[in-house]
Order: structure tokens, then C-alpha cells, then sequence
């Protein structure tokens, strides 16, 4: 694969993340739950929105190694003066 194909593959990947988180925060509460039933954990909007961001961080690192380019454009922290 080329690195534009590559690059475009992990595009995709991050959109159907987006797309997945998307759709599982809007079923979520905001409190953390538990089923006595099943006795496994419910994740809250915040416990969703943490694996996404995790998600976005790993995919955007395999994609910075594989074709040198990043998928998330973050902005230069600029200094703070203050003015005497």
C-alpha cells in the first residue's frame, strides 16, 4: 500500500470510532452502572468518551509511524505575556 492509501485507511478507521462512540454515548447514562444479572460494569458517557480518545491517540500513532503524516492537527500552544 502506498502512504496516501495507508493514510486514508486510518482516516476510515477513526470515522467509524467516531461513528461507533457516537452511537453508544447516546444509550449511555452519565453515572457508571452495575447488573447484578450479569455482574459485569456499565459504562458511563465519561468511561465511552476516555476509550474513544484512547482509541483516536492509538490510531492517530500508528498512522503518524506508518506515513509520517498525523491525523489530528493540534494547535501550537502560543506563551502567555503579561503585561506590566
Amino acid at each position: 500500500m502506498s502512504t496516501e492509501e495507508l493514510y486514508e485507511y486510518y482516516k476510515g478507521l477513526l470515522v467509524d470510532a467516531q461513528v461507533e462512540t457516537g452511537s453508544r454515548i447516546m444509550t449511555s447514562s452519565t453515572k457508571r452502572g452495575y447488573s447484578r444479572s450479569f455482574g459485569v460494569s456499565i459504562p458511563s458517557i465519561n468511561d465511552r468518551v476516555r476509550d474513544y480518545n484512547a482509541r483516536c491517540r492509538a490510531i492517530n500513532d500508528m498512522c503518524l509511524e506508518a506515513t509520517g503524516k498525523s491525523l489530528i492537527h493540534e494547535e501550537e500552544v502560543k506563551p502567555i505575556t503579561i503585561k506590566q
